[in-house]
């Protein structure tokens, strides 16, 4: 696409408040999720799962299994025909064949008229194992004489990346100040409102059809096409609505297991996880250990920075490969820094597969540089905001990645959200009062953010989106995208941009669930991508209809099409208002002067300047880049160790809003995940390779009366690449929460944690430490 400078347009719904469109179904419970949805002769399916984190299998027996009342398949990884698949890697069997990985790996698979007659059927396959060793940390799969979990990947290792840009060790030797730190995050269950699933069904002709609550329809149907040897075009994937996804609904291994069931049972099948299953087995954050050392002079300028990451893939890869990849160096548009090396291996356990999860080990890397920098602002003697102002990216920043910023609001974040804080003023207050309490001490935190609007590291001729707009005869207009929504709003947004180019009532407008065999290609959502890149090609899309529509009412009104304006869904004179022709008029006129043909409105986004990394892993990658900043005030009992967030108060670089509302919601959203993943969440494994914490009651997540007070607000931007103007909020919004909180901790009490999340217990522990140190140096 060529470099074009949009200019902002004059909106009127654009950046105002909307409900979203499907709200009152949904809060009325009206909405059909997948896990309502039926077909006739629909069978249920479950799987039978390993009890063993590594283990060699000798024998399965699923006689009695077949026997059992209403049973119509019992299917093993030895009596059916699959490939290896995999989003990156292919290195995981739809149902393992001679060996499984993780403690609910899928051994074997049943249909029945029932659940109960599934668990019955179940509990009589045997299967024989021999246990073997298994890897249950990171830190243990690359030790000599680990044992070596896929053969293909010696050491355990099933990537290593190495990304040097200039001469790392000679800036360390000439800096004024080095620091180094250590830092590691952990297991983090993405804990969606509706447990993974889909209902498979296939025609007497082989054509497989799978309603499925997933973020990439299109482009999962390639991965689904490998693991069940059957070509892509045969598959059709129906977006239904779904409860929630935070990235862990892409390629996922419930969707084409579920088509296997339905193959060999020969009716549709349900396939859906329980919760327990979900926690087992649905792809949760990326645990990372990440060393960061980097140079400074003694004006605080940022010269350089090392990085080497520690990444936990789980027993197979899914997206591990790119997630270590965005941790390395996502980060790196948001500060100038000349000089950088990032070094990362990403290594299997024998625990759950990890995955895609809101930041996609951006906010990971987040955690780990944002709490790096206030270290270093308190070694150099500035404070946490000027040293990021001192270094901060710049409209039109290219950094040594080749990566390029175009709009670029990063600095008025900080600043609004220290204004909107009073950040400098509390800092000195809350120092005071600290001084005079002694149970309760408080502090506060800030952290930048950033993250890409899309992200062109997956395919390597294709990033962008297509939007087909349809008017039928009676004037109302369908928008037929690929990029579904999963909760996050964006039929609203859609909506909202159709309201407002075409002067069209909301009720005249329709976003349909997205169908592969009717929407244009399109890549889905993750990257942060659906608002920037459905929207960037629904602008065009609109010029298009709405060139159209002139071009009809100027034939029609005998008026040149320069005298007339879309007006409330008419066209309209300019001139003279009586002189208008309503789009159902002009509908009907053209289905009549082209025989039968709605009117259509195409439209394609790419985005100038994106290119697919070299080699190297050089090329700018995003066309938007979004920015945000939070400030975090918190309480720390120190009788207790208990924690209290009381406030958080987070301003961030959307380029133009679309829908104020959404965008409040998604950043609170955010704000709450990140808030969870500081201090309470944690998927925990005990010896025996087991999931030790897989419910809710035992898994903690915020409730509503754990949430702070959250001030939301967002940067004076316009993100000039895209017709509407509008950049990501989605990962962004949860990308600073926890550093934030974390040097607001440190803030309060003066001790710094590296590894999450920060219970009580390791507040209470650490203080009672301090304590015991300070008596000793006494």
């Amino acid at each position: 696409m060529s470099d074009v400078h949009f200019e902002k347009g004059n909106f009127t719904v654009v950046g105002t408040k909307q409900p979203y469109v499907d709200a009152f179904d949904k809060v009325t419970g009206r909405t059909t999720y997948i896990t309502d949805f039926s077909l006739p002769g629909m069978l249920h399916g479950k799987a039978l799962r390993s009890p063993y984190p590594h283990a060699r299998i000798l024998s399965i027996d699923t006689s009695a299994a077949e026997k059992v009342p209403g049973i119509k398949c019992v299917i093993t990884g030895k009596n059916i025909r699959q490939n290896k698949w995999g989003p990156v890697t292919k290195d995981e069997y739809l149902l393992a064949v001679d060996k499984v990985n993780f403690v609910g790996d899928e051994v074997a698979a049943v249909a029945g008229i029932d659940e109960e007659a599934c668990e019955e059927a179940l509990s009589k396959i045997k299967v024989e194992y021999e246990p073997l060793p298994a890897i249950l940390t990171m830190h243990d799969a690359m030790k000599e004489g680990a044992p070596v979990i896929h053969e293909a990947f010696p050491r355990n290792v099933n990537h290593h990346f190495d990304i040097p840009r200039g001469d790392i060790e000679s800036v360390f030797k000439n800096a004024y100040l080095v620091h180094e730190g250590e830092y590691e995050t952990q297991l983090e269950y993405q804990a969606y409102i509706e447990p993974m699933g889909g209902v498979s069904t296939w025609d007497s002709k082989g054509n497989l059809t799978i309603y499925a609550g997933i973020q990439t329809p299109t482009w999962s149907r390639n991965d689904y096409a490998v693991a069940l040897d059957m070509p892509v075009e045969k598959i059709r994937i129906v977006q239904q609505y779904f409860g929630g996804g935070f990235g862990a609904k892409l390629s996922q291994q419930v969707h084409p297991l579920g088509a296997l069931i339905a193959k060999y049972a020969g009716q549709p099948v349900r396939f859906v996880l329980d919760r327990s299953e979900d926690f087992q087995c649905g792809l949760p954050r990326v645990p990372m250990y990440f060393r960061i050392k980097t140079a400074w002079d003694k004006n605080g300028k940022y010269l350089g920075k090392y990085t080497y990451i520690l990444a936990d893939n789980g027993a197979y890869a899914s997206y591990g490969a790119p997630i270590a990849l965005t941790a390395m160096y996502r980060i790196d548009i948001m500060y100038q820094v000349p000089v950088l090396r990032s070094v990362c291996d990403l290594v299997y356990t024998n625990k759950v597969p990890t995955g895609c999860f809101r930041g996609f080990g951006n906010t990971q890397m987040h955690l780990a540089h944002e709490s790096h920098i206030d270290e270093v602002a308190e070694m150099l003697g500035i404070s946490a905001q000027e040293l990021r102002y001192r270094n901060l990216a710049v409209p039109g920043y290219k950094n040594p990645h080749g990566w390029k910023t175009n709009s670029c609001e990063i600095r008025q974040c900080i600043e609004k959200a220290v204004k909107k804080s009073d950040y400098d003023n509390k800092r000195k207050e809350l120092a005071e009062e600290n001084e005079k309490n002694d149970s309760i001490k408080r502090g506060i935190g800030l952290a930048g953010a950033v993250h890409v609007s899309g992200n062109r590291s997956f395919i390597k001729p294709f990033e962008g989106a297509g939007i087909i707009l349809r008017m039928n005869e009676q004037g109302r207009v369908y928008v037929y995208s690929n990029e579904p929504d999963m909760g996050q709003g964006i039929r609203t947004t859609l909506s909202i941009c159709v309201a407002d180019g075409l002067k069209l009532d909301f009720d005249r407008i329709c976003v349909p669930d997205p169908d592969t065999n009717v929407v244009p290609f399109g890549l889905g959502c993750f990257a942060s991508r659906g608002t920037y890149m459905a929207t960037g090609a629904l602008h065009v899309a609109i010029e298009d209809m709405k060139g159209k529509l002139l071009n009809l009412a100027s034939d029609l009104l005998s008026l040149p099409k320069e005298e007339l304006e879309l007006e409330n869904g008419s066209v309209v004179s300019k001139n003279d208002k009586s002189k208008r022709a309503t789009y159902a008029e002009l509908a009907w006129k053209h289905v009549c002067d082209f025989p039968g043909q709605h009117i259509l409105g195409i439209g394609h986004f790419t985005p100038a300047g994106v290119e697919y990394p070299d080699a190297t892993k050089y090329n700018n990658i995003s066309g938007g880049y979004a920015f945000g900043c939070d400030v975090a005030e918190v309480e720390v009992n120190t009788n207790t160790g208990e924690i209290k967030v009381s406030n958080i108060w987070a301003v961030h670089d959307v380029g133009q809003p679309i829908n104020r509302l959404a965008l409040e919601g998604q950043l609170q959203g955010g704000i709450a995940q990140g808030y969870g993943w500081a201090v309470m969440e944690h998927l925990k494994y005990n010896p025996d390779g087991k999931a030790a914490n897989a419910c809710f009651l035992d898994y903690q997540i915020p409730t509503a009366a754990d949430i702070p007070n959250i001030d939301v607000d967002f940067a004076d931007s316009f993100e000039w690449t895209t017709g509407f103007g509008a950049k990501s909020i989605g990962e962004c919004a949860t990308n600073p929460a926890a550093p934030a909180i974390l040097n607001a901790i440190y803030n309060a009490i003066g001790i710094r944690f590296h590894n999450l999340p920060i219970t009580a217990e390791k507040v209470f522990s650490a203080l009672r430490e301090k304590e015991k140190a300070s008596k000793t140096v006494e």
